[in-house]
């Protein structure tokens, strides 16, 4: 597991250091560039959007990974934990009724 996280960590770090790296890259340009302020402002919305799109699908990837793993390792989801306990409370009032009658 703590492989896992540090996996998921790596990712996460290496996703928003790009974003910030996209940013710095685009403001150079523009100032390097000597761009006219809407042209330097489209460029910028343009790679920070394009930052976002890539940070949204690498915490896709993230999760499916994530999901895939912990059903390899045989880990239950809290869904299923909850049926569990549900089921498990079901059957205890079943036996405590159960158990009344015989009296």
């Amino acid at each position: 597991m703590t492989n896992l996280k540090r996996v998921f960590y790596t990712a996460i770090g290496l996703a928003l250091k790009g974003k910030k790296k996209v940013e710095e890259t685009a403001k150079k340009f523009v100032e390097s560039n000597k761009t006219e302020n809407e042209e330097g402002k489209k460029f910028i919305d343009k790679a920070l959007k394009y930052a976002e799109t890539t940070k949204n699908g690498l915490s896709k990837k993230i999760n499916e990974t994530l999901k895939t793993t912990i059903s390899k390792v045989g880990f239950i989801t809290r869904k299923e934990a909850d049926n569990l306990k549900n089921e498990i409370e079901k059957l205890k009032s079943q036996l405590h009724k159960s158990e009344k009658e015989k009296k």
